[in-house]
């Protein structure tokens, strides 16, 4: 375990190395087909946020609704961090992503910032045939202006394909402590991390006092899910967009027209904030089929659009009568007393 925790802490440390010679693609949110992103010649990488930076110029051009890891990729692009990037694309699936990009465009257009040329992905998610056109024309779109071509995009795909299956096989013999897989999928934004796969398949399961399901927004690193673990309790799910579900399905690898085999299967994939049929059932299923004693929901302050989901959940959750502790409206560094009730909460449930 010990060699997993230090390849992914070295990916993490230095999550632009994979990208350094220039040329690359980078992408801000999840919402953005990984077939594509895996397309790209020159590699692609999600931009890296940092918590704990100092942002000045970015608190001078960003409003306050604008949550610290957004401020940080801002205050790192004007520093000349991302100059190793030909073209950053953000998705307008998300809303803290699109905002960005918009201003990322005009800080270009009045010349205060340099770097990468912004792109956006315009998908549409209502399930109605003229979204399911309209998200394929984008994605054609886009394919176009980085100029990938059908049988680039085909690699693409058996690329997130693979990755795909061995994310799933990975989930369903769960068994190492929840901080390494959270380190794993945050690291496979930045470089390839199937060379620890196989030996986190090879880990037994730790004696624990009780699991829990960590679900709301996704947290900027692992240290929730440390402090979770020093209580004695396995984290046995994320509920949370950047999991080991993040890819979505797998897309058929020999498409005659491989941007709509993508976009099709893409407009299948979930994510919490745009959920608006059942996340409370998917949910109560979770923690029944991960035999799970307890849920922690923690939502960050600024992730305006899980806001709604919070009543829900939690009232679905005491429906079933699972233990459940809500953090709302959290700060990201965890300076806020979250640890503390954490802590008494799970206490509590031995």
């Amino acid at each position: 375990m010990q060699d997993v925790d230090e390849f992914l802490d070295a990916l993490l440390g230095n999550p632009l190395q994979a990208v350094a010679a220039g040329g690359a693609l980078g992408y801000v949110g999840l919402d953005i087909p990984p077939d594509l992103l895996l397309a790209a010649p020159r590699g692609s990488c999600h931009l890296p946020w940092r918590v704990t930076l100092d942002t000045p110029r970015a608190d001078e051009w960003l409003e306050s609704s604008f949550p610290i890891y957004a401020r940080s990729m801002l205050e790192d692009w004007a520093r000349g961090r991302f100059d190793c990037f030909e073209a950053v694309v953000f998705t307008r699936g998300e809303d803290v992503s699109q905002r960005l990009y918009y201003y990322v465009c005009e800080l270009q257009r009045c010349g205060k910032l340099a770097g990468p040329a912004p792109l956006i992905f315009d998908i549409a998610r209502i399930n109605r045939p003229s979204s399911h056109r309209y998200t394929e024309e984008a994605l054609r779109t886009l394919a176009r202006r980085l100029r990938l071509s059908d049988e680039s995009l085909s690699a693409g795909v058996e690329r997130a394909n693979a990755l795909r299956v061995a994310f799933a096989t990975l989930r369903q013999a769960r068994r190492a402590p929840g901080s390494l897989y959270e380190k794993l999928v945050r690291a496979s934004l930045y470089a390839d991390v199937r060379p620890v796969i196989a030996a986190l398949e090879q880990q037994s399961l730790p004696s624990v006092r009780g699991r829990v399901v960590l679900a709301g927004s996704s947290p900027p690193d692992a240290r929730i899910h440390r402090l979770i673990e020093s209580c004695g309790w396995l984290i046995a799910e994320e509920f949370y967009d950047r999991n080991l579900e993040r890819l979505g399905g797998t897309v058929e690898a020999a498409a005659a027209d491989p941007v709509r085999a993508i976009s099709h299967n893409w407009l299948r994939q979930t994510f919490l904030g745009r959920d608006l049929k059942a996340p409370e059932q998917r949910l109560q299923n979770l923690v029944r089929e991960t035999h799970a004693q307890a849920a922690i929901l923690w939502f960050a302050r600024d992730d305006e659009a899980l806001a709604w989901q919070v009543p829900r959940l939690g009232r679905a959750l005491a429906a079933a009568s699972i233990p459940c502790l809500v953090l709302s409206a959290r700060d990201w560094d965890f300076a806020d007393g979250a640890a503390q009730d954490i802590q008494t909460f799970l206490e509590g449930q031995l």
